[in-house]
């Protein structure tokens, strides 16, 4: 059986990693400042957008079936939004445009969180 996604739960997920090395010290939005969309793409596993008042975090439900998925895409996309925040997130997407900004706060969540940076970007 897959992991039935909501909103609530990008949400409460979002929070628990917000707490957590090193978002917490990125000072990133409360959860109940972004918005969650549960998504079908079958292309992307998540994706992160700002719309000019809004961040947007959306996660496919057809292709995240598990927690340990799920929390590691909702880490790739905290880096995206804490890069556009800071005014240091790429203008162009895809994985062969993650930038070296991205990299570089990418490979400290993988340390800390035990993610492998060849599938984190």
């Amino acid at each position: 059986m897959t992991l039935p996604l909501t909103a609530e739960m990008l949400e409460a997920c979002y929070e628990f990693l917000r707490e957590t090395k090193p978002f917490s010290d990125w000072n990133l939005p409360h959860g109940e400042d972004v918005k969650f969309i549960v998504g079908g793409a079958l292309d992307c596993f998540a994706h992160y957008q700002w719309d000019g008042a809004r961040h947007t975090i959306t996660v496919s439900s057809k292709a995240v079936g598990y927690t340990g998925t799920l929390i590691n895409v909702l880490s790739h996309e905290m880096v995206h939004l804490h890069l556009w925040a800071n005014n240091m997130e790429s203008k162009r997407s895809g994985p062969k445009f993650h930038n070296a900004a991205f990299r570089k706060f990418a490979a400290q969540v993988c340390k800390y969180h035990g993610f492998d940076p060849k599938a984190f970007y």
